[in-house]
């Protein structure tokens, strides 16, 4: 399983504009010497709208109600830098509901999870995608449901759907549970066709769980928590107690179809190009002093370490740059990365 940092954003501020002089038509006549501050990306914005790592000390009351039905099975408790939960015996729905409800639905929501339980019926563990705000989108959701078997964990689909709307009732994905192992899940919700696809990574990779979901709705937010018991029959004894933890839960645009946005700057946050007569395109000064064209420049997004390219564009946009995910080897956002440009002609790469 992919460790997941704790203290992470999408991109560093890793790169310096040493090879170029900030060049503008206001200080044309006071030819500035190159630019050697570090000060030189903005990002754009953070993109995501949950990131909890549940390293607080309490709960995080502005995103997070808890919600006991039976407060005398189970708890609910942040500590250790994980939400844990218990629960013993025959019980419902337990665990942290998200408050509110964010009016964008191309996202992943992703999420680290585990479960142990002894005795029979066992209950479930359950990461859940939801647009039931209560004013903007009615109490539609899908969620994986997990449940430990002993050597094996089954991770199912769950679903409240209009009715005539597959919940794909039947299908699920089995995985080795070994001691000590946790799982990442992910839900994938497409913006455009409204399907959720439901993941788990495996030791070779992602597996989907069941086929796509159609899920109708126009909000999300996003539910943590310990369900009742699975495949409760009658006279079965109440005699299952679990142990369950979430860790490092995100929802976040959807990689596949959001970039990262990136603009080059000055050391006093101006432009790094100028515009001569309005010209077009625009220009930009190296150190030796020679103009060139703004597209010279390629901007790269690479993995933290710097080892793998991710992303790379030229651009005569103003400075402004947009890095496709889509090919990103990262499994969970935010993410430590770099992000680094070199002179397309002539030149090496600077950092």
């Amino acid at each position: 399983m992919q460790t997941i940092g704790k203290a992470v954003l999408f991109v560093s501020p890793l790169l310096t504009l040493a090879s170029l002089a900030w060049h503008s038509d206001a200080q044309e006549a006071a030819k500035p010497p190159p630019v050697t501050a570090a000060t030189a990306i903005k990002l754009i914005e953070r993109g995501a709208l949950l990131v909890e790592d549940f390293d607080a000390a309490e709960m995080n009351a502005k995103l997070w109600r808890i919600a006991h039905q039976d407060p005398e099975l189970t708890t609910v408790a942040q500590k250790g830098g994980r939400l844990e939960l218990t629960g013993r015996g025959l019980i419902r729905m337990n665990g942290f509901w998200g408050v509110g409800g964010v009016k964008h639905k191309d996202v992943a929501l992703v999420g680290e999870m585990d479960i142990r339980s002894t005795g029979a019926p066992p209950h479930r563990l359950a990461l859940h995608l939801c647009g039931g705000d209560g004013r903007r989108s009615p109490d539609h959701w899908t969620e994986i449901a997990m449940v430990d078997l002993g050597d094996k964990a089954r991770f199912s689909p769950a679903s409240a759907l209009p009715e005539g709307f597959d919940r794909r009732a039947g299908q699920f994905l089995e995985l080795p549970h070994p001691p000590g192992r946790g799982f990442l899940c992910r839900i994938d919700l497409n913006g455009v066709t409204n399907l959720a696809e439901l993941w788990v990574k495996a030791e070779d990779g992602w597996k989907q769980i069941c086929d796509p979901i159609e899920l109708p709705l126009r909000t999300v937010h996003t539910e943590v928590k310990l369900n009742g018991n699975h495949g409760v029959k009658p006279g079965t004894p109440p005699d299952v107690t679990s142990q369950a933890w979430f860790d490092n839960v995100r929802i976040y645009p959807r990689p596949q179809s959001h970039h990262v946005g990136i603009r080059l700057v000055g050391p006093r946050g101006g432009p790094i190009y100028s515009r001569e007569g309005g010209g077009w395109p625009p220009m930009i000064t190296d150190a030796a002093g020679k103009v060139r064209k703004i597209s010279d420049l390629k901007v790269e997004l690479r993995t933290d370490d710097g080892s793998q390219l991710v992303a790379s564009v030229q651009s005569t946009n103003f400075g402004f740059y947009l890095l496709p995910l889509k090919d990103a080897p990262w499994d969970v956002y935010p993410v430590a990365a770099q992000v680094s440009r070199r002179q397309a002609v002539g030149q090496t790469r600077a950092h």
